[in-house]
């Protein structure tokens, strides 16, 4: 038996906004346009705020809340872009094929009313409901500015994309999965064509791109990322002081995939007593194509009680971006992702 998720997102380059300054004159030019602010509730939200979503180091719960999708006239064969500035929100745009992913801004430590920054996740659905394939994601990005939080409790937000309806699967029981992902940072409120390291640091952006997991011997609990007893996670790029991941600088082991270099951190989380095990690219690594399974099944060939079994399950799959801090906007954009989960 296969089973197999693909998620496939191309991107249009359009600008949205985080916060602050920026913002402000992005909702002068959309309020002379006739379109809706920013910040303003989504009308095709009932209930704007629909509890805070988790994040890794949170101990909330990731999935965020509800199920949305981008209205309009789905008789019609237009595009349709909406910006989601709720601090979390399902988006699972409607499609004739199935819904295979959500989207969440998920800012599960920001505070309603708080002037500590913004977040907005703009997603880009067709009316028609039909994608390239049904495997196709709508295109989407992420602008936010947040000031640096405590020390102890410094990520405000996980914006992410989440896989849907083949979880949860044993670990013994995949053969592969499977990721091909192009992804930018920059600064500003556009998708980047490049990461441009050097900018970000000069304008203290601390955040990093990243799949999160959680594993569990219940296959129930291994779906929800306060009680599974592990979280998995790969990090393909890590800016800023602030980003680190638990264990760190103890390197536990090292990796190989196609190429790219993975050294495992391994702690507890504070808030949650839960085992984090964290891979990290040793350098950035913006586009990668390849199985990422020998990464999990490295874990479960370990000895302890800090490691899943093989007889565990992956319960939850999201790939995305963690919010820590920057000075100005920064814009996270995905323009290819495809999944496939093997087994």
């Amino acid at each position: 038996m296969a089973l197999s998720l693909m998620v496939n997102a191309g991107l249009m380059a359009l600008p949205i906004g985080g916060c602050l300054g920026t913002l402000f004159g992005i909702d002068a030019h959309r309020a002379a346009t006739g379109q809706r602010p920013l910040f303003a509730p989504n009308p095709n939200d009932p209930d704007e705020n629909r509890g805070t979503g988790g994040s890794t180091g949170g101990g909330q719960d990731s999935t965020g809340g509800g199920s949305g999708s981008s209205g309009g006239d789905v008789s019609d064969n237009g595009i349709q872009t909406n910006p989601y500035c709720q601090l979390s929100y399902g988006i699972s745009p409607p499609s004739k094929n199935g819904e295979t992913f959500t989207l969440n801004p998920n800012q599960w430590n920001v505070q309603k009313g708080s002037d500590k920054g913004a977040l907005c996740m703009n997603v880009t659905t067709f009316n028609n409901m039909t994608y390239p394939t049904k495997y196709s994601a709508p295109d989407f990005s992420v602008t936010w500015q947040f000031d640096p939080g405590p020390e102890t409790d410094p990520v405000y937000a996980f914006p992410n994309i989440m896989v849907d309806k083949v979880l949860p699967v044993g670990l013994d029981d995949m053969q592969e999965l499977y990721l091909n992902v192009h992804w930018t940072y920059g600064v500003g409120d556009e998708i980047a064509t490049t990461t441009d390291e050097s900018e970000l640091t000069a304008n203290n952006v601390n955040t990093n791109v990243a799949i999160d997991m959680f594993f569990d011997s219940d296959k129930v609990t291994a779906q929800s990322s306060t009680s599974a007893k592990y979280e998995v996670m790969v990090w393909f790029g890590m800016f800023g002081p602030a980003t680190q991941p638990h264990g760190y600088p103890k390197v536990v082991t090292t990796n190989t995939i196609n190429g790219t270099k993975f050294n495992l951190y391994s702690d507890k989380n504070a808030n949650t007593d839960q085992n984090v095990l964290t891979w990290v690219a040793a350098e950035t690594v913006e586009e990668f194509n390849g199985d990422i399974y020998p990464l999990i099944a490295d874990l479960y060939n370990m000895t302890g009680s800090v490691y899943p079994s093989s007889t565990d399950y992956l319960g939850y799959f999201g790939f995305g971006s963690e919010a820590f801090s920057a000075d100005k906007n920064v814009t996270f954009g995905v323009t290819n992702l495809e999944i496939g989960i093997k087994t």
